[in-house]
Formats: structure tokens, C-alpha cells, sequence
């Protein structure tokens, strides 16, 4: 297959997913550069597809280390046809991906991408929620009270659910509790009726149902048992920071949530999130990232407690998060440190923070100002009036009929995709 990507670009930015952060980020290197990038989805869509800053190079299922890798080996051949020698940027858009680039890091280099040194051990301890936490404890970053039920052990028959509640009710937890997978990338692939990204729990039945039910269809991780910060969507924070092969943190930017993802399996996901230049929580991150050697991009998710004004950290993506344009909004373009710390031709930004506020949303603003709190409609109003209101998948240099039709439908669907009951995860 020959690629229409000009072998006049100098460089080849190569997006593994197919979401609202696959397309962000082939709009930054556009916007920056007027590059075009390879994008790998499982499978053709309107969310990256229909768009003249993309190849696609559907992969389908990517969990097989040695099917995604031979895949995107595939798309460099391609892609570097009659450029042998050109740099391929590699961005990893889930975390089971970036697990897969750490194993087959040598083949991938071999192949021609660049992309941060990370080791499978640093991930475990980043990635795997069990390892994070001991982590915040050792650097006393507050998290929320967790127990960790171990599912292996349960379908080797040396525990179980009942045990776990036992310990459940000792430890003087108390519902509602949320339920997450400690490997996500395993929990993907996992398949049994009513599962969820993030399970809502209120009762010892429903607890037990589903640590039952994963341990049957065959999920082998740790299952993590947390207290549920109470307060709304607007309660929670991204903080995304940049850790350089030199050991400098040279971005960080903390956005306030609005309102999130309650779609089944898109929970989590934010639709709406206001760049803040005032980030207190820099300097918890920056330990983290510090004890791991960390090199490449992190993403904290964390949400403040309304009684006491607490930021607890939930978890560490070793990754851009799906919803990381509010960077770009506030002037911070995550791919000028990425190519600043890669490549040698680009240089690289000094350290930034984000310095002013500015909203990045999937949604309309009527929808966005319901689920807002009184301070962050205010903001909307202002950014509005000053035009720092930015929509990351409709860019005006990538007009599409096809693509902007989808569009519109999102916008129209977008109501539905985030109802819930405020303060609840449902």
C-alpha cells in the first residue's frame, strides 16, 4: 500500500487508537506543523477517519503483543516506502498498548519509532493501581482507602469472594464503594454481562456478583475495592506532565473536569475540562514521576473531596489522556516537548505550566453549564466572551461532510452519553 503521507514531511507522527486523543493528537501536529500522522484504530471510524490530517491503518483487536507489533511494523514499511530513514513519532493511545511498546521496544526502534524509554517494570509500579498506591503512601500523596482483592488467587481456590468480605467490613468500609480493575488492559479484553469500566457498588451482593463474574470470565488481576469520594464530576482533576530522558518535568497542566463519560465502558472518559492555571497538585505528581525515573508523558486522574478540600489521587496513565486538548486551549501543544525531548532537530520547550484558563469540551455548552458548578460556569461565560472555547474534534481546516455530519450527531447524542445522577457514578 502506498501512503499519501508527502515524503517531503520530515517527520511521521504514528497514533495507535481511534478516539477523541488519536484524532487531538493529530490535530496538534497539524496545527503546529501541517503534518499529516498514521493513525492505527481497530477499525475504520468517523472519529479519526473522513479527515484530511489522517492515514488509517485499521489493526482490529490490539491486545496480541506480537499481532500489534507486527501490525505497526507493517505501517512503517508503508509509511517510510521511499523514506527508509525517516523518524516515525510513536504515540500509544491506551495503556495495554504502551505495555506492548515497552516489551517490544528493540523491534519497534529497529523498525524506525521514537518514543520514550519506559521499561515494563516502571509500568507495573506506575500502571498496576496496587503498585501506584503503595507508591502514594511511601510519598504520602493522599488516595482513597482501597482493599485489592486478588482474583487469581480466587480461581486457584485459596480465597474468595466471601473471604474478601470479610475483610470488606474488618477493614470498616462502607458502601457505596467503586470497583475497578487493577490491570486495565487485561479488564479490556475481559468479557462478562454487566461489565463496566467502573463498577458503582452498594451492597454485599452486587460486590460479590462481580468479583465472582470477573473471576469466571477469566480476569486474572487484582480487583481494587476503594471508598467513593462523594460530590459531582466537577470534583475531579487531570493533571498531565511531560518527564524528560534528562529527569525534568518540562509540562504540567491541571484541568478541572465538568462533566465525564456514564455510557457503558466509557466511564471515566471527561467531555468537558477547563485548562486552570493555579495547579497545587504539581508537586505530588512530580514525586511520583521522580521515584519511577519516569520518561514520557503521565496522566493523574484526582478528585477533591467537597468536605475537606483533599485531592485524592485515583490512578497514574502512563499516557496522554483521551482528553488532553485543554493543554492545547491554554497554549501548551503536548507534542513541541514530545519532539523538543525525542528528536534533536526540534528544540525543546522550557519548562511550562498551563498560565491561563481556557475549555476544551465534546459537548454543547448548554449541556456542559447543568453539569458545571457555580465557579466553572462563570469561567464558561467569560471564555466564551473571550473566545477561548475550543471543540478538539471540529477543526476547521478538516472539513468533511461525511465527518461533520458524525459530528453533529455526537453533539446531539452527548446529553444521553453523560446523564447521571450528580455525585454517583450512574
Amino acid at each position: 500500500m502506498s501512503s499519501k503521507i508527502s515524503a517531503e514531511q520530515p517527520v511521521v507522527p504514528v497514533i495507535t487508537g481511534g478516539d477523541l486523543g488519536a484524532y487531538s493528537l493529530a490535530r496538534e501536529y497539524h496545527e503546529r506543523f501541517g503534518w499529516m500522522s498514521a493513525v492505527v484504530p481497530t477499525g475504520q471510524n468517523l472519529i479519526v477517519g473522513g479527515s484530511k490530517l489522517t492515514e488509517l491503518y485499521p489493526a482490529g483487536p490490539m491486545f496480541d503483543p506480537e499481532t500489534v507489533t507486527a501490525h505497526v511494523e507493517q505501517v512503517a514499511r508503508s509509511v517510510n516506502a521511499h523514506t527508509p530513514d525517516r523518524p516515525l513519532v510513536l504515540h500509544s493511545g491506551y495503556d495495554h498498548l504502551v505495555r506492548i511498546v515497552a516489551q517490544k521496544a528493540d523491534r519497534l526502534r529497529d523498525a524506525g519509532y521514537v518514543f520514550p524509554a519506559v521499561t515494563v517494570e516502571q509500568l507495573d509500579r506506575a500502571a498496576l493501581k496496587e503498585h501506584f498506591y503503595a507508591l502514594c503512601r511511601t510519598y504520602s500523596v493522599p488516595y482513597p482507602r482501597t482493599l485489592i482483592y486478588d482474583s487469581h488467587a480466587a480461581a486457584e481456590q485459596t480465597t474468595s469472594s466471601d473471604d474478601f468480605l470479610n475483610s470488606f467490613h474488618g477493614a470498616r468500609l462502607s458502601y457505596p464503594v467503586v470497583l475497578k480493575a487493577d490491570d486495565g488492559g487485561q479488564w479490556a479484553s475481559t468479557r462478562f454481562e454487566g461489565r463496566r469500566k467502573v463498577h458503582y457498588i452498594d451492597n454485599d451482593a452486587n460486590l460479590k456478583e462481580v468479583l465472582d463474574k470477573a473471576t469466571d470470565a477469566g480476569y486474572r488481576g487484582g480487583l481494587i475495592v476503594q471508598e467513593f469520594i462523594p460530590g459531582p464530576d466537577s470534583q475531579l482533576r487531570i493533571l498531565t506532565m511531560y518527564r524528560n530522558a534528562d529527569g525534568n518535568i518540562t509540562l504540567s497542566g491541571l484541568g478541572e473536569v465538568i462533566v465525564e463519560d456514564h455510557a457503558v465502558g466509557l466511564e471515566g472518559n471527561a467531555r468537558a475540562v477547563i485548562a486552570v492555571p493555579d495547579n497545587p497538585l504539581h508537586h505530588h505528581g512530580a514525586k511520583i514521576l521522580d521515584s519511577l525515573d519516569w520518561h514520557g508523558f503521565a496522566m493523574f486522574d484526582i478528585k477533591v473531596h467537597p468536605t475537606t478540600g483533599e485531592p485524592m489521587f485515583l490512578e497514574m496513565n502512563p499516557r496522554l489522556g483521551r482528553h488532553h486538548y485543554y493543554l492545547t486551549a491554554a497554549g501548551r501543544n503536548p507534542v513541541d516537548f514530545y519532539l523538543g525531548d525525542l528528536l534533536g532537530d526540534f528544540d525543546e520547550p522550557a519548562p511550562a505550566h498551563v498560565e491561563h484558563l481556557a475549555l476544551s469540551t465534546t459537548i454543547p455548552l448548554s449541556v456542559a453549564q447543568r453539569y458545571a458548578n457555580d465557579q466553572q460556569r462563570h469561567y464558561i461565560s467569560e471564555l466564551k466572551k473571550s473566545g477561548q472555547v475550543y471543540t478538539p474534534l471540529q477543526y476547521r481546516q478538516d472539513k468533511n461532510f461525511k465527518r461533520d455530519l458524525y459530528q453533529k450527531y455526537r453533539l446531539y447524542k452527548a446529553a444521553e452519553e453523560v446523564q447521571h445522577r450528580p455525585g454517583s457514578m450512574n
